[in-house]
């Protein structure tokens, strides 16, 4: 079976990348697939590299190469159908060199989904986020473009990279929904994202597929374990945009530090730029015990989960973010708001806890909670280990990978 992925990231072609890009498990993916000796894998992501393909290691890779100059780059910043005009046409030359029984794209959000129109080839979409909902909770309650508008006011440059950066992502929106409506095949693994597919390709095919998670996460002989030291360790993994709840860790660490005699530190990971949150809420991030670590290593994750006491996830929005499914495979206990898909990773209280979106009271009140009761702690880890040791488990992932491929490859045959 020949089968082309067209991806976000450039998994394994790019192996020493620790950019915190969203691409692991699509890495971590690769490397199950391909070894199994019943498929022959290709995979097409964009890329600086000049090569139409490169064969390593029983792998096809196509670097597209699309924007190789300033005012492509900028047109397609600018310019709504740039993407469809020119990268798409580059797509179809690699499905016609690499001649797939099957197309499989990650994420729904991004412009290959628009390869649907062109070819004839099933293609299977493999949900990841979603832009529709995620740019309705572009805002929490109590922020707007004014607030923007206020704090860029002497910057005009960055006032008017805000909005073409807004503006994109409204028309990505509503790109997404014409390539939800196009598409007969899906992936996913949250009530959410299948909510989501329901809505809009009512008549399409949804499979429930799991995520691989990243290797050192995997294989790994080491656990959480509740530690005996009266000070508290927080830590959160996520990226710059609003809705990923950086100020929710700014006013919780706040509520700590004025109600509570606990001593603790906030670790995060992932986030570069938070003087605009900082400037919002009035609070700097130092003087709440929040410290920011930048951007690190599997690995470098994996060695600070274990120094931990609790995994917060302050999401306004999700599907089913990995930092989770990761913690709660090293059996860390999870606090996270009840956002998007993660009610499908974490049952409250028994293998986490879930919080109201934007509530920084419930979340100090549980952060409290666990720290006090260790047993709980405890438990709630334990849990979600064995939870997530079945979900994340390779050779299942592998067998639900493959049953999805021929089912639908049949089922093409079948209706020709």
């Amino acid at each position: 079976m020949k089968v082309l992925w067209f991806a976000v990231t450039p998994s394994l072609y790019d192996k020493n990348n620790t950019k915190h890009n969203g691409g692991g498990w699509i890495s971590s993916l690769e490397a199950l697939v391909r070894v199994m000796p019943n498929i022959e894998l290709g995979i097409a992501f964009e890329h600086s590299d000049s090569f139409f393909r490169v064969e390593h290691e029983d792998v096809t890779y196509y670097p597209l190469n699309v924007w190789q100059s300033r005012w492509q780059r900028l047109k397609r910043k600018f310019i709504y159908n740039t993407e469809e005009n020119q990268l798409i046409p580059v797509c179809l030359k690699v499905i016609d060199d690499f001649k797939p029984d099957i197309i499989h794209i990650f994420g729904s959000e991004w412009c290959f989904g628009l390869l649907t129109k062109y070819t004839d080839i099933p293609v299977v979409i493999h949900m990841q986020g979603s832009i529709p909902p995620y740019y309705n909770a572009r805002f929490p309650v109590g922020y707007s473009e004014f607030d923007f508008i206020r704090y860029y006011r002497f910057n005009l440059k960055k006032t008017i990279s805000y909005f073409i950066n807004e503006r994109q992502f409204n028309l990505r929106a509503i790109r997404e929904e014409k390539i939800l409506h196009g598409c007969n095949y899906y992936m996913g693994r949250t009530e959410w994202d299948k909510n989501l597919i329901q809505l809009f390709a009512p008549n399409s095919k949804y499979f429930y597929c799991s995520e691989a998670l990243r290797e050192p996460f995997v294989n790994t002989n080491e656990i959480w374990k509740s530690h005996k030291s009266n000070n508290l360790i927080l830590i959160s993994t996520i990226s710059n945009p609003l809705y990923k709840g950086f100020d929710l860790i700014l006013k919780t660490a706040k509520l700590l530090v004025e109600n509570t005699d606990i001593i603790f530190e906030w670790r995060v990971f992932g986030v570069t730029d938070v003087q605009f949150y900082e400037w919002k809420a009035k609070v700097k991030s130092s003087e709440v015990n929040v410290k920011l670590m930048g951007t690190v290593s599997a690995e470098k994750i994996r060695i600070e989960l274990l120094d931990a006491d609790i995994f917060i996830h302050p999401s306004y929005i999700d599907n089913s973010p990995n930092s989770i499914c990761e913690a709660q495979l090293l059996g860390l206990p999870v606090i996270s708001t009840n956002v998007g898909g993660i009610s499908s990773l974490i049952t409250h209280l028994k293998t986490g806890i879930l919080v109201p979106s934007n509530d920084p009271f419930s979340l100090t009140a549980y952060i409290k909670l666990i720290f006090y009761q260790k047993d709980l702690a405890i438990l709630l880890g334990n849990n979600a280990l064995k939870t997530a040791l079945i979900r994340h488990n390779n050779n299942t992932i592998k067998t639900d990978l493959m049953n999805v491929y021929n089912t639908i490859i049949n089922y093409e045959k079948k209706t020709i």
